[in-house]
């Protein structure tokens, strides 16, 4: 099949959406917590570089752009590659899908990382540059205003000449083998007492800031999430979740 047929075979399957209100705070939130992490099947080559991939809420590509940007910055990501979502924006008319966290290039994580003593935080060490980018992003540009009440299935949806989500790696395949209440928590996007580094981030994603401090001489390590207007924060001991506190 091809490419306009695919994009044509997903306009077929397209759930409407309301063109003039915009995206509410509670719908921003949960397609975000969801989203984070979510694996998908690339359909089509992507670039690097800050621009991506640019799709209209109609299921149409814009080729020209496309094919400018692999020509100008080269190919981030290739077509049948499983990739992670690792950040979600909105704008008013958009809506912005970072993939293996994008493909331009970032500050290191211990930029954000802060090691405390005795209560006391300091920045930890600091770095101009950060690992080479090997990711991309999808740009899901709207005609009018982000519609109010989108859901993730929606997304999805309008992803779908893009992204393919129903092919997972191993390692997301093999959540159906996790305990009942892990399985349970991964699946809802959340963090519980007793997850791994691995499963936190499989459910929620990469942390916004991480800090390191010492409490009656164990070492912890704190994981911060902002989603909306709340904020989590996960600690380890050991790598291990000991505890979840929400705001």
């Amino acid at each position: 099949m091809t490419r306009r047929g695919i994009v044509l075979a997903a306009l077929s399957l397209a759930i409407p959406v309301l063109a003039m209100a915009q995206a509410s705070g509670n719908s921003r939130a949960e397609i975000i917590r969801k989203m984070l992490a979510e694996e998908a099947s690339a359909k089509v080559d992507m670039p690097l570089g800050g621009e991506g991939v640019q799709i209209s809420d109609h299921g149409e590509i814009n080729e020209a752009k496309l094919n400018k940007e692999l020509q100008k910055n080269g190919k981030a990501i290739q077509a049948g590659r499983i990739v992670r979502v690792t950040n979600v924006e909105f704008g008013s008319r958009n809506i912005d899908v970072e993939l293996d966290h994008g493909g331009k290039e970032k500050k290191r994580i211990t930029d954000h990382l802060q090691v405390g003593v005795g209560g006391v935080s300091t920045p930890g060490p600091q770095n101009s540059t950060g690992p080479k980018p090997i990711g991309s992003k999808v740009s899901l540009v709207f005609s009018g205003k982000v519609p109010a009440e989108l859901t993730f299935q929606q997304i999805q949806q309008l992803l779908s000449p893009v992204l393919d989500f129903s092919k997972k790696t191993v390692v997301s395949t093999n959540i159906e083998t996790l305990p009942p209440e892990l399985k349970e928590a991964v699946l809802a996007k959340e963090a519980v007492i007793g997850m791994s580094q691995d499963l936190v981030v499989i459910a929620m994603g990469i942390p916004d800031k991480k800090t390191l401090e010492k409490v009656n001489g164990v070492e912890q390590e704190e994981w911060q999430y902002r989603f909306g207007g709340k904020r989590t924060f996960v600690t380890f001991e050991h790598e291990i979740v000991v505890k979840v506190t929400q705001y």
